[in-house]
């Protein structure tokens, strides 16, 4: 429960960094930069303290796709959240479940027909936020809200491919060390896509103390998320980490004093009622 604690706080805090960082830089750059400085750290500590050798290449592979996965929903959600308000992030995590169940139906001994009220509670007031929302200051556009259903998607599928890798016993810090090389690798392929190589020569001293904090933070909420998965079922965990979005949510009102409206809390509530419903 403590790894669950500790990692709710600092994935929301991670979000808060990403928001007030991504103002006026450049979010391939900022991505690379944060993904550098945590590979770093994730493969000191792995080389100095662990032994790799008994990796296969199929395991290897699995972590792979788990960690593109990660990369996929990071950036998501990184094009959304510069312009838009960290409460879509929020609601959005909070439908993740449903993959979630999706997923521990199709290939594990689930019955999901038990979680079929809490589902249609959560499509409830998931449906009444965006209705609630289509012509105030949090509207976004339908672009932002498919890279957030891609976000919720590639976040999904790589909290359970990793839950695997952690029940084969793959090493926390190999995942996270993984994790933060591919998205190093997508960041600094983007970056000299658009013609902003030169970023790491102007900017790299000017963003340190704030990347390194961030780096910092992701490593330490990985790390906690991953010794979580590896004591629990994804179910669980999943169910657990409903603090995340909610915890997002109320960041965003702290830190940017982003209006929570009565409606906006309503329809938040009746998500949360659906996700726990969805308990087996």
């Amino acid at each position: 429960m403590l790894f669950i604690i500790l990692s709710v706080l600092l994935f929301s805090y991670s979000n808060v960094l990403w928001k007030k960082n991504l103002y006026n830089a450049s979010i391939p750059f900022l991505v690379s930069y944060r993904a550098l400085l945590t590979s770093i750290i994730s493969f000191v500590i792995l080389f100095s303290f662990f032994k790799i050798d008994n990796i296969t290449t199929i395991e290897f592979i699995k972590i792979t796709v788990g960690s593109l996965f990660g990369a996929i929903g990071l950036f998501s959600m990184l094009f959304v959240i510069k312009k838009a308000s960290l409460q879509w992030l929020g609601v959005y995590s909070l439908i993740g479940i449903i993959f979630t169940i999706a997923y521990l139906g199709l290939f594990e001994t689930i019955d999901i027909k038990k979680s079929a009220v809490g589902l249609l509670i959560i499509a409830l007031g998931f449906v009444g936020f965006i209705y609630s929302n289509k012509e105030t200051q949090l509207k976004i556009t339908r672009k932002q809200h498919l890279l957030l259903l891609l976000m919720t998607f590639s976040f999904s599928c790589s909290g359970l491919l990793h839950w695997k890798n952690l029940t084969s016993n793959t090493p926390p810090l190999l995942i996270i060390a993984n994790q933060e090389f591919i998205v190093f690798l997508t960041g600094i392929l983007f970056t000299f896509r658009q013609g902003d190589g030169n970023l790491y020569k102007s900017h790299m001293k000017i963003y340190f103390k704030r990347v390194l904090l961030m780096s910092v933070v992701i490593f330490l909420a990985l790390l906690f998320n991953f010794l979580a998965l590896k004591e629990t079922n994804p179910m669980i965990t999943s169910l657990l980490f409903l603090a995340i979005p909610l915890t997002t949510i109320v960041f965003s009102a702290f830190f940017f004093k982003e209006k929570l409206s009565s409606k906006n809390i309503l329809c938040i509530s009746i998500i949360v009622m659906g996700y726990l419903l969805t308990e087996l």
